[in-house]
């Protein structure tokens, strides 16, 4: 599958009130802005260089590029705050919060992405990783963060709309949508029980990898859910491309895997959201690998 895209803006049109709360935290004008591109979220994406030298990344979106945008940057402060320094995760240096325009300024992380589709080392390498990062989320560091079951139960619910809309599905699922149905939401009871803080959008395009750490980035999904909940999400997106672990033989992460393709095929249906016009067709292809997946699981 592709990497994710939306529609960047130049740093040089963000509000001049938001390049100003930049300079001051960073002391120093900034003299070089590099947009970055990759992932769904619309707004500024860019890595700066001031003129003193200093280097660091900013995100920032207002609510004219996306309404919903700005409380998912807002989310992402409040896990940053509350799981600190972590070798896994982006230092944040300041936040910015007007009521419109929201923003972070991060560490500049000199990496790459990984290969993708995705090639062997660096699946091997990822996979190690997200173990580390499970292990350092487990027990949250995050007591109230919310509860992936909770907040995303209606996404993880969509094979009813799906059955409610009449939608197509695959031949080979033809009558056996309400079988998935229930599947999922023996997924979602699963899904409840977990403790562990999980990352919860873990794709190619949130990952950067630098000669020795692994850094998991965007971190505006995260919730408690079981141990295994990060690692299936990223194994759904390696499967097409390399050799993977199997996982456990347990009917929680087949009936989640199943929700997550609820939720993907019946989304990819919808008409696209302001300022991401390529999400759909990556939600089908997405939806797709989940449910040759759950079919290999059954």
């Amino acid at each position: 599958m592709a990497h994710a895209a939306g529609v960047r803006l130049p740093y040089e049109k963000m509000p001049v009130s938001v390049r100003d709360w930049v300079e001051r935290a960073l002391g120093s004008a900034v003299v070089s802005a590099s947009t970055q591109q990759g992932g769904f979220s619309p707004g500024v994406a860019a890595r700066l260089v001031t003129a003193s030298g200093r280097r660091a990344f900013v995100k920032a979106v207002g609510t004219s590029l996306n309404p919903k945008t700005p409380e998912l940057f807002r989310q992402e402060i409040t896990a940053m705050q509350a799981i600190g320094p972590l070798p896994m995760a982006p230092q944040l240096y300041d936040v910015y919060d007007d009521g419109d325009w929201v923003g972070m300024l991060f560490e500049d992380i000199d990496g790459r992405l990984p290969a993708h589709p995705w090639e062997q080392a660096d699946a091997e390498r990822v996979l190690d990783a997200v173990a580390e990062l499970t292990d350092a989320l487990d027990p949250s560091p995050w007591p109230d963060a919310p509860v992936i079951a909770v907040r995303s139960h209606d996404f993880l619910s969509r094979w009813n709309n799906v059955l409610e809309d009449d939608l197509a599905v695959p031949s080979w699922m033809e009558g056996r949508v309400e079988e998935f149905a229930e599947l999922a939401q023996t997924g979602l009871r699963e899904l409840a029980e977990g403790k562990a803080l999980a990352h919860y959008d873990l794709r190619a395009d949130n990952i950067i990898l630098t000669d020795d750490r692994v850094v998991f980035i965007d971190w505006a999904h995260p919730g408690l859910g079981p141990r295994w909940t990060d690692r299936v999400i990223l194994q759904a997106e390696m499967r097409a491309s390399v050799v993977l672990p199997e996982l456990p033989d347990d009917i929680g992460i087949t009936g989640f895997i199943t929700a997550v393709a609820g939720g993907l095929w019946w989304g990819a249906a919808q008409p696209a959201p302001p300022g991401l016009p390529t999400i759909r067709t990556w939600q089908r292809e997405s939806a797709l690998v989940h449910l040759d997946w759950v079919r290999d699981r059954l």
